[in-house]
């Protein structure tokens, strides 16, 4: 076959190819390896690789080092041109064995190194990422009631978090239930107060006329019934770490412009004193009202809603982030045992039917629920237990939104449920079928077959 052919196959080749002669003579280049080293043809053909080192045209020729040791060699290097290749040069043997030149494959990597880097690049951020999420979690651990699943509360956790570590004022906004109380702890135990005393103040709780001295003391003697030793305010108490003041939004009017003054100043003066005390404290508010509207109706001070309103956090309710209800409900569960000694569990048809209730009280109402349930169970929360108002809630809800697909009839099956709870509660406080019978108000035998329809059968 003719020679051009062969040539013209090498130039076709995807890789660079050198083929240089058994003294380190260049004898060949195709065109892609011009393209791939930034080498030209004209500079480099019918040349010395010895020579072409010494000149600082090439910076590296592996071609002689397979020459000398007569083995295959691959190397990853930068030319001259300042390109990056991957070259790999093997020795070309005539029939006796003796090596007669060297073909060297030249492949471009640019485009893998960019990748590796991009890559790379990916691998420390995400590993960033990682650390943080990890880090947030150890944080989150410290307070053992702050548990969720959901990216919703996740965001808010990194939210915390990120403020935890400044003195700003916190304000933050959630239904009655979400854990208000809970976020505000957990920034202060993030931040450098964490050591320090934590203040709750629920404003709705106290009465107008003694808003100024619970929150600032008194001084003895500052009115009638006042102590003869006077009495430190919960600001006072706070002095050095953090003041949660609860339920802001439920504030009067004519005491919100006391308490401006005292957050604005940092500084208080006892009710009946003179002195101007002086405070280290942060402050973090919370309210389920919106006090934007609030501020618009007249009911809350604009620049008291400013003061507080710095960095605003939402807890979102438990009905938007209901991927936290089953951590919740196996949390509180295992809180139980531990304090009673037990090893109770839930149901899949219980945990099925909680996790499709909205629980408008939130986490409180949840926690609530669990204990009612955790009372009435035995061994295993069972649906039985679950009370009728809230089965009856989850079925209208699930028959409106299309979601419920079961065609039995629920009404029948609710009774169902609650015969047979009424008849096992009963047959467990009685010896015989005849007592139990008699309490029910219904024939033995009537009382035996309603037993093996629900496969209930007496404990001695």
């Amino acid at each position: 076959m003719d020679i051009s052919f062969y040539k013209k196959a090498l130039d076709s080749s995807f890789d660079g190819i050198l083929i240089a002669d058994k003294a380190g003579n260049i004898i060949y280049v195709n065109s892609q390896y011009e393209k791939i080293t930034g080498l030209k043809k004209k500079d480099i053909i019918d040349k010395n690789l010895c020579i072409l080192l010494e000149e600082g045209t090439i910076n590296r020729a592996i071609s002689l080092e397979v020459l000398k040791s007569r083995k295959p060699i691959s190397a990853i290097h930068k030319y001259i041109s300042g390109k990056s290749a991957l070259s790999t040069a093997k020795p070309i043997f005539d029939s006796e064995k003796d090596i007669i030149g060297v073909v060297n494959n030249t492949r471009n990597i640019e485009e893998l190194i960019r990748l590796r880097s991009e890559i790379k690049e990916h691998v420390a951020k995400q590993e960033k990422v990682n650390q943080e999420i990890t880090h947030l979690k150890k944080l989150i651990n410290k307070n053992k009631d702050f548990i969720f699943e959901s990216k919703a509360m996740e965001d808010t956790a990194n939210l915390a978090s990120k403020v935890a570590k400044f003195d700003s004022t916190v304000m933050i906004y959630g239904e009655s239930g979400t854990g208000k109380e809970v976020l505000s702890k957990y920034i202060h135990g993030l931040s450098e107060r964490s050591n320090n005393i934590f203040i709750k103040v629920n404003c709705a709780a106290i009465p107008k006329d003694l808003f100024e001295s619970e929150l600032f003391g008194y001084e003895k003697g500052a009115f009638t019934g006042a102590s003869n030793t006077g009495k430190i305010g919960f600001f006072e108490l706070a002095n050095g770490g953090t003041l949660f003041l609860d339920e802001i939004g439920e504030l009067q009017l004519s005491v919100q412009s006391k308490l401006l003054r005292a957050i604005q100043e940092k500084e208080i003066t006892r009710v009946g004193g003179k002195e101007r005390i002086k405070l280290d404290i942060r402050v973090i508010a919370a309210t389920n009202r919106n006090l934007e509207q609030e501020v618009k109706d007249g009911n809350f001070r604009q620049d008291l809603y400013f003061r507080l309103n710095v960095f605003p956090i939402t807890i979102p309710p438990l009905r938007e982030r209901r991927e936290d209800i089953e951590v919740f409900i196996k949390f509180f569960i295992e809180k139980l045992n531990n304090k009673y000694k037990t090893n109770k569990i839930i149901s899949k048809e219980a945990m099925e039917y909680l996790l499709k209730y909205d629980f408008p009280g939130n986490v409180r109402e949840l926690e609530n629920m669990v204990e009612y349930l955790f009372i009435l169970s035995e061994k295993i929360i069972q649906v039985e237990v679950i009370p009728g108002k809230i089965l009856s809630q989850i079925m209208i809800s699930d028959y409106k939104s299309g979601k419920d697909n079961d065609k039995k009839e629920k009404l029948n099956y609710l009774m169902n449920l609650y015969e047979k709870t009424i008849i096992e509660d009963t047959i467990t406080k009685y010896h015989t079928l005849e007592e139990a019978s008699k309490i029910l108000g219904i024939h033995y035998s009537t009382l035996s077959r309603k037993m093996n329809k629900y496969d209930l059968k007496f404990i001695q």
